[in-house]
């Protein structure tokens, strides 16, 4: 719970707006699904416990499935306000376990992605050095092979 409070408290100070407000501005609605896709995935709360937050918060909630569409909507969102990947990534800045969010937000796009780019995304990850297991370097021979 520190963590959705650090990860709140920065969306507000970024933002400049009280997210916890009980309003639907289009702006509020944004940040509020910023957080809520934040805590999903990096604080691994469930779609109850974040809306027990808004709660604890002042934030009127019905139940958990407004949690869950604050969530499914957050691509929208980012595809019609690029500031909200700004503020991801100032946010992202501010938290200690970095990596998680970040393959959170790329399988989250990945999910969104067309077919067709999804095959020109693969060739250039099949490009990247993968790390190195054990103190051996890996290779796409040993990472194609199943364990």
């Amino acid at each position: 719970m520190r963590e959705a409070n650090r990860i709140a408290k920065h969306i507000i100070d970024i933002s400049g707006i009280n997210i916890f407000e009980n309003t639907r501005k289009r702006r509020y609605v944004e940040m509020r699904s910023l957080l809520t896709f934040m805590l999903r995935s990096h604080c691994d709360m469930t779609f109850q416990e974040i809306k027990d937050f808004y709660v604890s918060k002042g934030k009127k909630y019905n139940n958990h499935a407004t949690a869950l569409h604050s969530f499914n909507t957050f691509e929208t969102h980012r595809r019609y306000n690029p500031l909200l990947d700004k503020y991801f990534d100032l946010v992202l800045l501010r938290l200690r376990n970095k990596s998680k969010l970040r393959k959170a937000l790329i399988n989250h796009i990945i999910d969104y992605t067309k077919e067709k780019d999804l095959k020109r995304l693969l060739k250039i990850v099949d490009k990247l050095p993968l790390k190195e297991i054990d103190g051996k370097e890996q290779t796409k021979e040993k990472r194609d092979t199943p364990v």
